[in-house]
């Protein structure tokens, strides 16, 4: 196949994937490594219907995965902001969207979010090469770095807990801490158990389609969406109407700082084993002054333009990761690696492979894409919200997610969601921050490295 034929079918697996990962985003629980992998399983019967060398097709393939990646990072903005329910890159953007969404602020909620997550791509997509020469040679930070995982893990761990508790009061800040470590040291342990390889082994499932990343479902909606719409149950009347319009620019030195340090925390976790966006959020947060307090919905809106930024600078960065130091940090990667059998390393610097080649330019049109797609379906669900109670409508959507729960993950998925909306419910009772629950990713990372 000549090149520009080629250039064709790239871009037209781009639309594809971007579709794919719009409708993904919109299906609580539907994570985009389930897409990875029924497209892995499904490789064998493109190659048979599509005339194409095989190592065209993993070309196409791995633009439509990168394009999936994309979209449905952006798409999940709708369902995390208007129904609290959250996937593991969207988990700390719960509470400031809701927030806003309380405000009449939900459609300018999502409208920041998905600019972000276009700007972070297109500032990623200029960062490759510096981020290639960082991270192979001629500094090979990686090669160095590998040794200092542990500790850099180590590092993130313990800025969290000891930005906890900013207050005069001496005893309110302790007690504060003390709540956050035993968060930390709770949700690792429920993260440690729930993530171990074969926790759903011959568990009674009704709809056994997602394989062990389904997990990520229940726990995440039990840590982060289900307490936020069982503590707004009690909320009797209706959510204010929604302002409909282009969202008010943040001022130029938040949206800088938010933008940078997006970007700057997803490059420094892209190549790190077991991180991901939402590890990526959590950097960009303490590079952007910390999580955003109730009073103060400009910080809000920062803090969504950031995450978003964050999160779709990590899909981009840890794809390129892939073809730098040959190792898979994602689901997707993963999934391209296992369709090119073993991608081929970046280098010399001038040689980019074609595969990579593809995969930038599938990330920029998703990017795009997404961002369309994303800022028109935020009106109709901000006029929906706008016309129902809000308690009633916590209440379904909470329901809705146990019975997906229920149906994905069976009664094992069900156990997990209970004992994570428990812990789930600790942080605004207490008066401390979710962030800390991360640690069911990061206490299991820790417990790995060492």
């Amino acid at each position: 196949m000549d090149a520009a034929g080629l250039l064709l079918l790239v871009l037209l697996l781009a639309v594809l994937g971007s579709l794919a990962g719009l409708g993904a985003g919109l299906a609580p629980g539907v994570h985009v490594n389930n897409v990875a992998l029924l497209l892995v399983a499904s490789s064998p019967a493109f190659l048979s219907i599509v005339a194409v060398p095989e190592t065209e097709a993993a070309i196409l393939l791995a633009a439509f995965l990168a394009a999936a990646a994309i979209s449905h990072g952006t798409a999940s903005l709708l369902p995390s902001v208007f129904l609290g329910a959250p996937d593991a890159e969207t988990a700390l953007t719960v509470l400031p969207g809701h927030r806003l969404l309380a405000r009449g602020k939900g459609h300018e909620a999502v409208l920041i979010g998905a600019r972000g997550a276009l700007l972070g791509v297109l500032f990623a997509l200029l960062a490759v090469l510096p981020f290639r020469m960082l991270l192979g040679p001629p500094v090979d930070a990686y090669a160095r770095l590998r040794p200092l995982i542990p500790l850099l893990l180590l590092t993130l761990l313990v800025l969290l807990l000891a930005t906890e508790g900013g207050t005069r009061d001496r005893r309110a800040a302790r007690t504060k801490r003390a709540w956050a470590v035993a968060l930390v040291l709770a949700s690792g342990l429920l993260g440690w158990t729930v993530l171990t390889p074969g926790f759903l082994r011959g568990a009674a499932i009704p709809l056994p389609i997602g394989g062990e990343s389904i997990l990520l479902f229940p726990l995440f909606t039990g840590l982060f969406g289900l307490p936020t719409l069982v503590l707004s149950m009690r909320t009797s009347g209706r959510l204010p109407p929604q302002d409909i319009g282009p969202p008010e620019p943040l001022p130029d030195w938040r949206g800088t700082r938010g933008l940078l340090s997006g970007v700057l925390a997803g490059a420094s976790v892209s190549w790190i084993p077991g991180l991901g966006g939402t590890n990526a959020t959590i950097v960009a947060q303490l590079l952007a002054g910390g999580e955003p307090e109730a009073a103060d919905p400009e910080a809000d809106r920062e803090f969504l333009f950031a995450a978003s930024a964050a999160g779709s600078a990590t899909t981009v960065f840890t794809l390129a990761a892939l073809f730098v130091i040959l190792r898979a940090r994602s689901g997707v990667a993963a999934a391209v690696d296992t369709l090119s059998n073993g991608v081929a390393a970046w280098s010399p610097l001038p040689w980019m492979p074609p595969i990579l080649a593809a995969i930038l330019l599938a990330a920029l049109v998703s990017a795009v894409l997404a961002f369309v797609g994303v800022t028109r379906l935020a009106r109709p669900f901000a006029i929906l919200a706008s016309r129902v109670r809000y308690g009633r409508l916590a209440s379904v959507v909470a329901a809705v997610l146990v019975l997906a729960v229920a149906l994905l993950t069976g009664p094992l998925g069900l156990l997990v969601l209970g004992t994570a909306a428990c812990l789930g419910l600790v942080p605004p009772l207490v008066g401390v921050r979710r962030v800390h629950l991360m640690g069911c990713l990061l206490v299991p990372l820790l417990a790995s490295a060492f």
